[in-house]
């Protein structure tokens, strides 16, 4: 048992989910204190921990977590899921429509054992709807093509590009977190659980912003914008005399003010008006301070523009590369990056835990587990024996790597 620590202390997480959105879920509660199990299938380890280099992206998203590589789809493996899951809290799967029916895991059957259980379920298209639409697979990048994300980024004369890394797995798990937490709020007060559908191109839609809702309410098509604002001048990437970029979003009178005075254009003058808080690409003044930032980032390295800038006022970044975040004084006092040793003893470099907590603070605690790394504790811990273990293992209901 671990050393109680965070704002989900007491908490018990049962997740049986692969790749990104459901372990990233349920991955921010372990590192805020949750008891999380991860149930890996017997036999089928987890992709992700082929998709990088030593399982780094696992070392990334399953801190903190016990694991038991688990053969749910037969009788003796279901069992053992629903003792796992008599007095959890929370449960998270990720199943194509209504797998876990089959499996004769029905929410009901789940409440059966345990009512007050928060259930949650993730795929890419949801438990209801069109027939053939739910029972289809889905990975990121399909989510992002579905729920209309993807039609809004890249150039608008060539095909579209998806968002990196892992936009909608990353903010499928944020949703479902939340969710979980709400439904857990309720249950601790009422003692009912709750079931929650979590489809990935749901949560995309849901963050479609000015351009759904100005096409729901008035019929205008976004276009996809490419490194610049399709309307206003000044809002976009530029490219700095050293090759790199810094983007600019010159908008808001406060900031069209500074700018102009940096650029060495009088506000007042023609086309310039004193209130302006924008400026159209294509009009005579959107040209002239186009043509101005596209002049001054070229004389200047994008450190140097992105010191201007802000030194005047004008929100700007240089676009970060990885290397450049490594060696930044603020990515370095606010303690972005972390170390800690994996289950193996080598020591990890990667993300700190966050938003951080003043009083309750989160902790990685252990590296992701291994295959099965916590197979005979865990069946101990539901009052399985020796022996009864070593013949779980036998049958291939658990299996260890």
């Amino acid at each position: 048992m671990q050393e109680a620590f965070g704002s989900l202390s007491g908490v018990k997480v049962v997740y049986a989910a692969s790749a990104l959105a459901g372990p990233f879920a349920a991955q921010f509660m372990a590192e805020h204190g949750a008891e999380v199990i991860w149930v890996e299938r017997a036999g089928m380890p987890d992709n992700m921990r082929f998709l990088s280099n030593r399982g780094l992206m696992v070392e990334a998203d399953r801190r903190n977590q016990r694991n038991i590589s688990l053969d749910i789809a037969c009788e003796e493996g279901r069992e053992i899921l629903l003792k796992l899951l008599t007095d959890a809290d929370i449960f998270i799967e990720s199943s194509k429509g209504d797998q876990y029916t089959r499996w004769d895991l029905s929410d009901e059957t789940l409440w059966a054992r345990n009512p007050r259980l928060v259930i949650v379920h993730i795929s890419g298209f949801g438990r209801t709807g069109d027939p053939d639409r739910v029972s289809r697979p889905s990975y990121d990048p399909i989510a992002q093509a579905y729920g209309c994300l993807l039609q809004l980024n890249g150039f608008p004369d060539r095909a579209p590009i998806t968002a990196q890394p892992f936009l909608a797995d990353y903010l499928t798990a944020t949703f479902a977190c939340s969710a979980a937490l709400a439904a857990l709020h309720r249950s601790q007060r009422t003692g009912e659980g709750d079931s929650i559908d979590v489809a990935q191109y749901e949560t995309l839609i849901r963050m479609g912003g000015s351009p759904l809702i100005n096409y729901l309410n008035e019929g205008t098509l976004p276009e996809r914008e490419g490194s610049r604002h399709s309307k206003y001048a000044g809002c976009g990437a530029y490219l700095c005399g050293d090759g790199e970029y810094v983007y600019i979003t010159f908008a808001g009178n406060g900031v069209v003010r500074r700018g102009l005075a940096l650029l060495g254009i009088e506000l007042g003058s023609k086309g310039f008006p004193e209130k302006a808080t924008a400026f159209l690409k294509e009009s005579a003044a959107g040209l002239m301070l186009d043509e101005r930032l596209n002049s001054f980032c070229g004389e200047h390295s994008a450190m140097e523009a992105d010191a201007a800038f802000n030194t005047a006022g004008v929100p700007c970044s240089a676009v970060y590369t990885y290397p450049m975040a490594a060696a930044d004084r603020h990515y370095r006092e606010r303690e972005v990056f972390v170390e800690w040793d994996n289950v193996s003893g080598e020591r990890i470099r990667g993300v700190n835990i966050f938003p951080k907590m003043q009083r309750h603070p989160g902790r990685i605690v252990r590296g992701a587990p291994s295959v099965g790394m916590d197979n005979d504790e865990i069946l101990r811990d539901l009052d399985f024996d020796s022996d009864e273990i070593a013949a779980l293992y036998k049958r291939g209901i658990i299996t260890r790597q």
